[in-house]
């Protein structure tokens, strides 16, 4: 008597489970023909093309990126898995081995230019570079490569990390490609101003009538460390490269312009729910956050121990009761001794203003077995008895994606 199979819906569960168990997944795909579609489904949801620790053929980016190459072309059912790429130009490791492979692959590369051509599900693509990655130098056949993948209706979220751009231009015109796209982070990149502001928009109008030219309509925007010539104007003005006025979360690191921010903040109004802000060596200053009546969380991410505590409190005075804020997150990286003023920030967390807060957390830079964290934690008395505290040690392992400014809303981190 042959044994009863198991109900589809109970195998995709069990395979669901092991989502991101790639050898588990590998094992769960030479089951039987049952349990192939579902293993490939997660097995080839996310393709990482960058340098790996051991430094062996199968770790090197080009040798990963030619077997992928070939075996979507034997085996073209499993496009349509692969939803996510992250490719990375050279090597954040560094090995004095002589036999240590060059990472420097991506313009070398010959068959990354026809894979990416070939991944038409795509609907997350992160590229980044450990020095800094030229547009303009770029080969023909790569660049319209990325043209193509941007140019993919899947395709909801862009990263660029350590991109430069000679003007705003090219940004643009790379960027109208996109017609999709609800999610863009511009991390460590640089926009030079070549041309003038005119010159500019003369050039992104002669672009705009293309027929393949789509102001996207963003959601999330992250700008970490962004370098950007007249960014007021090209952020807020006429040839603007998107259309903010649906953005739902902003996220900002070392901005070079805080006017600029600040009227973002007023131009986006009630659509935004999360900002994100580290201000760096800003002078402290208040937002007008009254505007953006749909703001839910924010979060305020502070290095500087001279003006840390005034931005916290500063910017918590700026919240309004039309804001109806539900989470709060505070990060100082700085030295706990250095700062005074916690029973101020108490004070103002308790406010009728925030009568909907939810959730209080507050990063430090120090064990929770320190006398100065546990010092913060006596201070903060008020607030523990209005909603959920949570103090918790910075600088872990756990902490580090916090650098990247990664997306908030779920739906871009599925």
């Amino acid at each position: 008597m042959s044994p009863t199979p198991l109900p589809q819906e109970l195998i995709d569960q069990i395979i669901d489970h092991l989502h991101d168990d790639p050898p588990a997944l590998s094992s769960c795909s030479l089951v039987c023909n049952a349990w192939l579609p579902a293993s490939r489904h997660h097995f080839f949801a996310k393709i990482t093309l960058k340098a790996m620790v051991p430094n062996v053929p199968t770790s090197c980016p080009q040798e990963r990126c030619k077997r992928l190459y070939w075996l979507l072309i034997r085996s073209p059912k499993i496009i349509p898995n692969v939803r996510e790429l992250e490719v990375c130009e050279g090597s954040p490791y560094h090995s004095p081995h002589p036999d240590t492979r060059s990472t420097t692959w991506v313009t070398t590369e010959r068959t990354l230019p026809p894979l990416l051509k070939l991944l038409t599900h795509l609907k997350r693509l992160d590229f980044s570079a450990t020095t800094t990655f030229y547009w303009k130098t770029l080969p023909p056949t790569f660049q319209h490569a990325i043209h193509a993948v941007l140019s993919l209706p899947s395709l909801t979220y862009v990263r660029f990390h350590s991109w430069s751009f000679s003007n705003f231009a090219s940004l643009a015109s790379l960027l109208s490609h996109c017609h999709t796209l609800k999610g863009l982070a511009l991390s460590s990149t640089t926009v030079s101003d070549d041309a003038t502001v005119d010159q500019e928009d003369r050039l992104i109008e002669e672009d705009a009538e293309s027929p393949e030219s789509h102001t996207p309509r963003l959601e999330i925007l992250t700008l970490d460390y962004v370098s950007m010539g007249y960014s007021g104007h090209w952020l807020l003005g006429q040839s603007s490269l998107m259309d903010l006025s649906s953005l739902r979360e902003l996220r900002v690191s070392h901005f070079p312009d805080a006017s600029v921010i600040e009227k973002l903040l007023l131009a986006v109004g009630g659509a935004l729910e999360h900002f994100h802000l580290k201000p760096g060596t800003w002078p402290v200053q208040s937002f007008d956050l009254g505007h953006n009546c749909g703001l839910r969380s924010i979060r305020l991410t502070l290095d500087d121990v001279n003006t840390a505590i005034d931005w916290a409190t500063t910017l918590l005075s700026s919240v309004t009761s039309r804001n109806a804020l539900e989470s709060i997150g505070l990060e100082f990286y700085v030295d706990l001794k250095r700062l005074e003023g916690w029973s101020s920030l108490d004070a103002l967390l308790v406010r009728p203003e925030l009568a909907s807060l939810q959730q209080v957390d507050i990063g430090l830079f120090a064990s929770p077995s320190h006398a100065e964290f546990i010092k913060v934690k006596e201070e903060l008395n008020g607030v523990e008895d209005r909603c959920v505290v949570r103090l918790y040690q910075l600088g872990l392992k756990s902490q580090r994606s916090n650098r990247q400014l990664t997306p908030r809303i779920s739906r871009y981190e599925a």
